[in-house]
Parts: C-alpha cells; sequence; structure tokens
C-alpha cells in the first residue's frame, strides 16, 4: 500500500505541474493577444511613412526664378536646388539653355567650379549653351543651395511662349535629368522630372512691377511655368491610402487595448 508521505509527494508534484501548464497558458495567450498589437504598430507606421514620404518624393525638382520674363531682355536666372539623388550628395548641374537664349553669362558661385560648352564655329548660328556647376565638395542631400545665369530672353518670342532649361543634375551615386515638359493636354498625368522653365509676358508685367516697400523686382517660378502643382495625382492617392491604413492601424490598437483591459479584470 502507499504510504501517506507518497500520497503528499504525488499531490504536490500534481500541483505544480498543474502551475506550470497555467503559467504557460497565460504567457501563449498574452503573446497572442500582443501580436495584434505589434502589427497595428507596423502597419501604422508603414501608412504614416507612405502619407508623407510620397508627397515629398513629388515635390523634389530643380526650381527656377527669373528675373524679367519679357522677350529680349536681360534676365537673372535662379536655379535652386534642395535635395540629392535619393540621399546622395549633388556633385553638379548642368543647365542647357535654348538657341533662342543668348548672352549667356554664369554668375561666379564660391563653392562651386563653372563650365561652359564651347560656343559655335559659325557665329551667325544659334545653338543651345550648356552651363556646369560643379561642386568643389558635394552638396548633403537636404541641404539647398542656388546658382545664377545672365542671359538675354529670345528676342523673337511671344507673351505665352514656354521656354524651358533641361537640367542634369549628377550626385556621387545617381542622377536626374530633369528634362520633361508638361503635356498640352489636362487629362494627361504631370512629367515625373519636369524641366526649371518660364513662361514669357508681355514688356510691361514682364520688366518686373516695382514694389514701393522694398523696390524689388516680381519674379516668375517653374511652378508658375509648367502649371504643374508640386503633388501630382499619385502622390495623392498614395498619401491617401497611407493615411486610411494608419486610421486602420489605430482602430485596431484600441480594440486590443480594451480586450486586454478586460482580461486582465
Amino acid at each position: 500500500m502507499r504510504s501517506r508521505t507518497q500520497n503528499r509527494h504525488d499531490s504536490h508534484l500534481d500541483s505544480v505541474a498543474r502551475t506550470a501548464r497555467t503559467a504557460r497558458a497565460s504567457r501563449a495567450s498574452s503573446a497572442s493577444r500582443s501580436r495584434p498589437f505589434a502589427a497595428a504598430l507596423v502597419a501604422g507606421a508603414a501608412g504614416l511613412a507612405l502619407a508623407l514620404g510620397a508627397p515629398l518624393a513629388a515635390s523634389a525638382h530643380v526650381e527656377l526664378e527669373a528675373s524679367s520674363t519679357a522677350p529680349a531682355t536681360l534676365s537673372v536666372l535662379t536655379f535652386a536646388v534642395g535635395h540629392g539623388c535619393e540621399g546622395s550628395p549633388t556633385t553638379s548641374l548642368a543647365i542647357e539653355l535654348p538657341a533662342g537664349v543668348q548672352s549667356v553669362t554664369p554668375t561666379v558661385k564660391p563653392g562651386w567650379t563653372i563650365t561652359e560648352s564651347a560656343p559655335p564655329a559659325d557665329p551667325t548660328v544659334l545653338e543651345a549653351t550648356t552651363v556646369t556647376y560643379t561642386a568643389d565638395t558635394p552638396l548633403p542631400d537636404g541641404f539647398r543651395d542656388t546658382v545664377e545665369i545672365s542671359a538675354l530672353l529670345p528676342v523673337d518670342g511671344q507673351a505665352g511662349d514656354l521656354v524651358a532649361f533641361p537640367t542634369v543634375q549628377t550626385c556621387e551615386s545617381g542622377s536626374y535629368a530633369w528634362s520633361e515638359l508638361p503635356s498640352s493636354d489636362p487629362d494627361d498625368p504631370e512629367p515625373n522630372e519636369p524641366a526649371p522653365a518660364l513662361v514669357l509676358t508681355d514688356a510691361a508685367s514682364g520688366a518686373g512691377a516695382t514694389d514701393s516697400a522694398d523696390g524689388s523686382a516680381t519674379t516668375a517660378t517653374a511652378a508658375d511655368a509648367t502649371a504643374a502643382a508640386p503633388i501630382d495625382d499619385t502622390a495623392r492617392l498614395l498619401g491617401l491610402a497611407g493615411l486610411a491604413v494608419g486610421v486602420v492601424a489605430v482602430v485596431l490598437l484600441t480594440i486590443g487595448l480594451r480586450r486586454q483591459q478586460e482580461a486582465r479584470r
């Protein structure tokens, strides 16, 4: 017959086994409840990144401002870059001025080396001119800098004409060819890599309206020239999709927290 000592020993072992099974079940239940929280947090972060990242990527380009937009006038063209090539620093900007733009004079820019394409052998022939600014030290991604070129706008130009300045941005890794022009069809998608451009205006408005406060001249920007919004339809859709994912993640997280609180009661 089993002694009382053995019975108590067996009872103690059964109690220890039950306690271990309960602890394992509790850990498994806690882990199963935490998985939806982790998934919700990951989904929310991804949605937020998509919502914020897509518009920023779509708005990146080389900007242009002009001191004058009237035909046959000297204008100071200011080109600005504020980003690299997917994080890679910018090493050079090669700006092409079309054949109708003459008397090209690059402005000296500290920290940049200037080279200019050779003039045509026949001075009576109008050819495009390429001015290249090469950074002495690569411009880090996320930092903005500008270069300026003085030029005579097309003598035979008319108000409403689009004058584009295709620009190649070269980086330590990769490059962008900002050379696309907007389509005349409003249903066509906006260009992914729009060329810096301006629209010629009549002499009265193109010469620059003087501000009585500081005497500064009104300038035209590349955004005005291309009539392109900084965020295209694709970016808007991606942004909305990202926000939707983020909202769903927040809802799932809220439901999971409530269930966890109820389980603890």
